[in-house]
């Protein structure tokens, strides 16, 4: 095991504790739970050679998208939305994967035929994860998706031609279904509209704003009784956490994952071909969501419902980017060495 990367895991597992217990103490035993899973599935993860992984890349990501298929149809639907399929204890949400087993596609593909090479094959897989998304309906996670691979390609070298030709596509697609779109699911519009007219004054937002102002300095604790916030444990973790740890809190949970990107990006940089793309994408996945939930709380962008990594309450999630640390565990085990300086 990295670490570096032990360390931040074990910090986010810790803060997650804190803030699900600030906001919903009865969920706390079932968070414990899940975190001690999403260790399990980095503990594996880390044991299995990272090739192994990228060649089963392209049947993880398909086995996927049959599996948001299926959601649309056997799913089972909470506050209007089909993304969860009931396992008996635990509901799975397929989407949550999606984006992990993707990552492990595209470097998969982009190993064997190189950067500059027609992508239309990826485009397909990544346009049909993205419409199955998209119709539970996540809009957010389905531009999540749509986002992680649009970073990827930019990363790893991708020119920019491909990346417009994909770009000025799914517009047209987009403008071309829109319509019919926000008609079918007009919850995704109007949450667009109350953002749009009221901003960060949204009531969600509000209580959350509310409750990191009363986190102050060093916070209210853990035990304390936290002002409603919908969604606190989940879609709102950071105002849970900054309310139970305050400014200190919020400065652990920066350094934990500014501790994932230097050694995810060190990794990237130290291995070669479908590694590196794996590094640099796993990176790209956890920080990019995690940015984006704080922007979310901090009333910069339209509720999303994206999870705050390891933080927030959920099992899928978790377990996902417990997988996600174990695959960036197994990297830095094969990263080579530093060239030593002439002289030394």
């Amino acid at each position: 095991m990295d670490p570096l990367l032990l360390l931040s895991q074990v910090l986010l597992f810790a803060l997650g504790a804190n803030a699900v217990a600030v906001s919903a103490p009865e969920l706390l035993p079932g968070h414990l739970l899940r975190l001690a899973l999403a260790f399990f599935a980095t503990l594996v993860a880390a044991r299995i050679p990272l090739s192994l992984w990228v060649r089963g890349g392209l049947l993880l990501y398909l086995a996927t998208l049959v599996l948001l298929v299926l959601t649309l149809f056997v799913g089972e639907e909470i506050n209007g939305a089909r993304r969860w399929i009931n396992l008996g204890g635990f509901s799975l949400q397929p989407s949550e994967f999606a984006k992990l087993f993707l990552i492990l596609y595209l470097a998969r593909y982009l190993a064997r035929h190189g950067t500059d090479h027609p992508i239309f094959g990826p485009v397909t897989l990544i346009g049909l994860g993205v419409a199955a998304v998209a119709l539970e309906p996540d809009f957010a996670g389905a531009l999540f998706l749509l986002l992680i691979a649009f970073l990827l390609f930019l990363a790893v070298g991708v020119p920019l031609r491909r990346i417009l030709a994909i770009g000025v596509a799914t517009g047209f697609v987009a403008l071309a279904t829109q319509g019919l779109y926000l008609s079918r699911f007009q919850h995704v519009l109007e949450r667009i509209r109350a953002f749009m007219h009221e901003g960060g004054a949204a009531y969600q937002i509000a209580r959350a704003k509310e409750a990191i102002l009363a986190g102050g300095l060093f916070g209210q604790g853990p035990g304390a009784a936290m002002p409603y916030v919908p969604y606190a444990y989940n879609d709102m973790a950071f105002a849970a956490l900054t309310f139970a740890l305050g400014a200190v809190g919020v400065l652990l949970l920066f350094a934990a994952y500014t501790l994932v990107l230097g050694r995810g990006l060190q990794i990237a940089a130290r291995t070669e071909g479908a590694t590196s793309v794996v590094a640099l994408g796993v990176t790209t996945l956890i920080v990019v969501a995690a940015t984006l939930h704080v922007a979310v709380v901090l009333g910069l962008l339209p509720p999303t419902g994206l999870p705050l990594p390891l933080v927030s309450y959920g099992g899928s999630a978790a377990l996902a980017f417990g997988l996600a640390f174990g695959l960036l565990h197994r990297a830095a085990r094969e990263t080579h060495p530093a060239p030593a300086k002439e002289g030394e």
